[in-house]
């Protein structure tokens, strides 16, 4: 999972008041983040997963958590999904 969660909370996920704070020492708001937050994760497994085999091989990144461009790095799944055979 390359998304930052929070089971349990209202929304599932980093509040949108968190912070994050750059090496420079900048301080960014969570909400400001929130979708590049996977991209940039996803990116940088593709890119270790890559390295790691010297660029021998095709790197295979599963995400749940995509932006713009994502698709770059491997493929994304919409998450746990559950069937129900009760009627509605």
């Amino acid at each position: 999972m390359n998304e930052p969660s929070v089971f349990g909370a209202e929304q599932s996920t980093l509040p949108l008041q968190s912070q994050h704070l750059k090496a420079d020492g900048t301080i960014i708001k969570h909400r400001d983040v929130h979708n590049a937050y996977g991209s940039m994760m996803h990116r940088s497994t593709h890119r270790g997963v890559l390295a790691r085999d010297d660029d021998a091989r095709r790197a295979f990144v599963l995400t749940r958590s995509f932006f713009i461009g994502s698709q770059k790095y491997g493929a994304y799944w919409t998450g746990d999904n559950i069937a129900n055979t009760e009627e509605v």
